[in-house]
């Protein structure tokens, strides 16, 4: 008898226990921790939480659509004029943001000037 009780007791926790973790687990809003860019035009888009083009936030967004172009591209094979538009993306952005944008450039093959790598760990000191 009592250890029918005991078993009636340990199913009703565990059916209890697997009811509250599915109610709560079917709540939970979706995010889409990963998504696969392959086929897209190689920009962050932002919309999700570990994004493989370097969004680390949702809704992240940097308009520099401009600098894909410099995609596999060393360093210190820049001119004067391709820093110069790193540059001007960079002093556009507020200074949180500039770690989050330096690593949406490097996940998505874009390498920066060593010019502007030395003034990005000047902003973030």
């Amino acid at each position: 008898m009592n250890e029918a009780i005991v078993l009636t007791g340990i199913l009703i926790f565990i059916f209890g226990g697997f009811f509250l973790l599915n109610k709560f687990y079917r709540n939970r809003p979706v995010v889409d921790d990963h998504h696969d860019h392959a086929g897209d035009d190689g920009v962050c888009c932002g919309r999700h939480a570990n994004c493989s083009k370097g969004a680390g936030k949702e809704n992240l967004y940097f308009d520099d659509e401009e600098l894909d172009r410099h995609k596999g591209r060393k360093g210190d094979d820049y001119t004067d004029e391709e820093i110069e538009e790193f540059r001007n993306v960079l002093y556009t952005m507020q200074t949180n943001e500039v770690e989050e944008w330096a690593g949406c450039l490097q996940t998505r093959g874009i390498e920066i000037p060593q010019e502007i790598k030395d003034e990005i760990l000047l902003m973030l000191q």
